[in-house]
Protein backbone atom coordinates (compact mmCIF):
# COMPACT_ATOMS: atom_id res chain seq x y z
CA UNK A 1 0.00 0.00 0.00
CA UNK A 2 2.84 2.39 0.84
CA UNK A 3 4.15 2.37 -2.85
CA UNK A 4 0.52 2.57 -4.83
CA UNK A 5 0.62 6.04 -1.87
CA UNK A 6 4.27 6.95 -3.05
CA UNK A 7 3.24 6.96 -6.61
CA UNK A 8 -0.16 8.77 -6.15
CA UNK A 9 2.19 11.34 -4.16
CA UNK A 10 4.41 11.56 -6.90
CA UNK A 11 1.94 11.91 -9.19
CA UNK A 12 -0.02 14.33 -8.18
CA UNK A 13 3.46 16.35 -7.38
CA UNK A 14 4.54 16.31 -11.05
CA UNK A 15 0.72 17.96 -12.03
CA UNK A 16 0.79 20.30 -9.84
CA UNK A 17 4.55 21.39 -10.42
CA UNK A 18 3.71 21.94 -14.07
CA UNK A 19 0.46 23.40 -13.73
CA UNK A 20 2.07 25.96 -11.24
CA UNK A 21 4.96 26.48 -13.84
CA UNK A 22 2.92 26.22 -16.64
CA UNK A 23 0.19 29.16 -15.03
CA UNK A 24 4.09 31.14 -13.98
CA UNK A 25 4.47 31.34 -17.93
CA UNK A 26 1.81 33.85 -18.55
CA UNK A 27 2.22 37.01 -20.61
CA UNK A 28 2.33 40.50 -18.99
CA UNK A 29 0.46 43.13 -21.40
CA UNK A 30 1.50 46.60 -20.18
CA UNK A 31 -1.06 48.23 -22.80
CA UNK A 32 0.12 49.42 -26.15
CA UNK A 33 0.13 52.42 -28.13
CA UNK A 34 -2.73 53.59 -30.30
CA UNK A 35 -0.73 53.36 -33.24
CA UNK A 36 -2.07 50.61 -35.47
CA UNK A 37 1.65 48.82 -36.64
CA UNK A 38 2.53 48.76 -33.25
CA UNK A 39 -0.73 47.29 -32.46
CA UNK A 40 -0.36 44.77 -35.42
CA UNK A 41 3.30 44.00 -34.09
CA UNK A 42 2.26 43.34 -30.83
CA UNK A 43 -0.87 41.17 -31.25
CA UNK A 44 1.28 39.18 -33.40
CA UNK A 45 3.76 38.43 -30.55
CA UNK A 46 0.80 38.03 -28.03
CA UNK A 47 -0.40 35.05 -30.50
CA UNK A 48 3.01 33.86 -31.05
CA UNK A 49 3.22 33.75 -26.95
CA UNK A 50 -0.12 32.00 -26.95
CA UNK A 51 1.06 29.16 -29.56
CA UNK A 52 3.96 28.81 -27.02
CA UNK A 53 2.37 28.25 -24.28
CA UNK A 54 -0.51 26.13 -25.48
CA UNK A 55 2.65 23.97 -26.42
CA UNK A 56 4.05 23.85 -23.17
CA UNK A 57 0.74 22.98 -21.74
CA UNK A 58 0.28 20.60 -24.10
CA UNK A 59 3.85 18.56 -23.34
CA UNK A 60 3.04 19.42 -19.52
CA UNK A 61 -0.09 18.06 -19.41
CA UNK A 62 1.30 14.40 -21.98
CA UNK A 63 4.41 14.50 -19.27
CA UNK A 64 2.02 14.69 -16.73
CA UNK A 65 -0.14 11.91 -18.17
CA UNK A 66 2.36 9.20 -19.00
CA UNK A 67 3.40 9.35 -15.40
CA UNK A 68 0.20 8.38 -13.97
CA UNK A 69 -0.23 5.60 -15.77
CA UNK A 70 1.93 3.95 -14.06
CA UNK A 71 1.19 0.98 -12.10
CA UNK A 72 3.12 -0.63 -9.27
CA UNK A 73 6.15 2.29 -9.84
CA UNK A 74 8.52 3.51 -7.15
CA UNK A 75 10.03 7.22 -6.69
CA UNK A 76 13.38 7.25 -7.94
CA UNK A 77 14.26 10.88 -8.72
CA UNK A 78 17.30 10.29 -6.81
CA UNK A 79 18.25 7.32 -9.16
CA UNK A 80 18.46 9.28 -11.59
CA UNK A 81 20.67 12.32 -12.87
CA UNK A 82 20.98 14.52 -15.85
CA UNK A 83 23.71 16.10 -18.03
CA UNK A 84 25.03 19.00 -19.77
CA UNK A 85 22.13 20.03 -22.74
CA UNK A 86 22.92 20.34 -26.29
CA UNK A 87 21.37 21.33 -29.68
CA UNK A 88 21.09 18.75 -31.92
CA UNK A 89 19.39 19.71 -35.73
CA UNK A 90 16.73 21.78 -34.09
CA UNK A 91 15.97 20.28 -30.67
CA UNK A 92 17.64 20.76 -27.34
CA UNK A 93 18.98 17.27 -25.81
CA UNK A 94 20.62 16.25 -22.55
CA UNK A 95 21.89 12.41 -21.60
CA UNK A 96 20.23 11.30 -18.53
CA UNK A 97 21.64 8.42 -16.35
CA UNK A 98 19.71 5.87 -14.44
CA UNK A 99 21.29 4.03 -11.60
CA UNK A 100 19.42 0.69 -10.76
CA UNK A 101 20.03 0.16 -6.90
CA UNK A 102 17.73 -2.48 -6.18
CA UNK A 103 18.42 -6.56 -6.74
CA UNK A 104 16.33 -6.61 -9.93
CA UNK A 105 16.10 -5.34 -13.48
CA UNK A 106 13.56 -2.30 -13.75
CA UNK A 107 12.50 -0.20 -15.98
CA UNK A 108 12.72 3.75 -15.44
CA UNK A 109 10.23 6.64 -16.49
CA UNK A 110 11.66 10.22 -16.31
CA UNK A 111 10.42 13.37 -16.72
CA UNK A 112 12.85 16.08 -17.86
CA UNK A 113 12.16 19.53 -17.58
CA UNK A 114 14.09 21.92 -19.88
CA UNK A 115 14.84 25.67 -17.89
CA UNK A 116 15.75 29.11 -19.01
CA UNK A 117 18.48 30.80 -16.94
CA UNK A 118 15.51 32.29 -14.57
CA UNK A 119 14.39 28.69 -13.85
CA UNK A 120 11.51 29.17 -16.31
CA UNK A 121 10.15 26.20 -17.65
CA UNK A 122 10.24 26.08 -21.52
CA UNK A 123 9.66 22.08 -21.93
CA UNK A 124 9.21 19.18 -20.25
CA UNK A 125 9.56 15.68 -21.72
CA UNK A 126 9.37 11.71 -20.51
CA UNK A 127 12.10 9.21 -20.97
CA UNK A 128 11.48 5.36 -20.99
CA UNK A 129 15.00 3.63 -19.77
CA UNK A 130 14.05 0.19 -20.04
CA UNK A 131 15.97 -3.17 -18.55
CA UNK A 132 18.25 -1.82 -16.27
CA UNK A 133 20.22 -4.50 -14.30
CA UNK A 134 20.40 -4.99 -11.00
CA UNK A 135 23.48 -2.82 -9.84
CA UNK A 136 24.08 -1.17 -13.07
CA UNK A 137 23.71 2.50 -14.93
CA UNK A 138 22.16 2.91 -17.91
CA UNK A 139 21.20 5.91 -20.27
CA UNK A 140 19.10 7.37 -22.20
CA UNK A 141 18.66 10.99 -24.13
CA UNK A 142 16.08 13.50 -23.61
CA UNK A 143 15.09 15.56 -26.51
CA UNK A 144 13.02 18.30 -26.26
CA UNK A 145 9.50 18.39 -28.21
CA UNK A 146 10.26 21.70 -30.13
CA UNK A 147 12.82 24.10 -31.03
CA UNK A 148 13.82 25.93 -27.73
CA UNK A 149 15.84 29.37 -26.95
CA UNK A 150 17.44 30.37 -23.99
CA UNK A 151 17.97 27.22 -22.43
CA UNK A 152 20.16 26.94 -19.68
CA UNK A 153 19.89 23.59 -18.17
CA UNK A 154 17.76 20.49 -18.26
CA UNK A 155 17.24 18.63 -14.87
CA UNK A 156 14.88 15.56 -13.53
CA UNK A 157 11.61 16.67 -12.61
CA UNK A 158 10.47 13.17 -11.15
CA UNK A 159 11.54 9.54 -12.15
CA UNK A 160 10.01 6.59 -11.82
CA UNK A 161 11.08 2.74 -10.91
CA UNK A 162 8.34 0.10 -12.05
Amino acid sequence: MASKYGRTVGALSIAAVLALTSAACGDDNDGGADDSAPTSIASALESAGSEAKDALSSASAAAASKLAEIKGGLDATADASVGPIRTEGDRTTAEVTVENKTAETADYTIAVEFRDAGGKLLDAIVLNIDNVEAGKQAKGTAKSNRKLTDVNKAEIGHAIRH
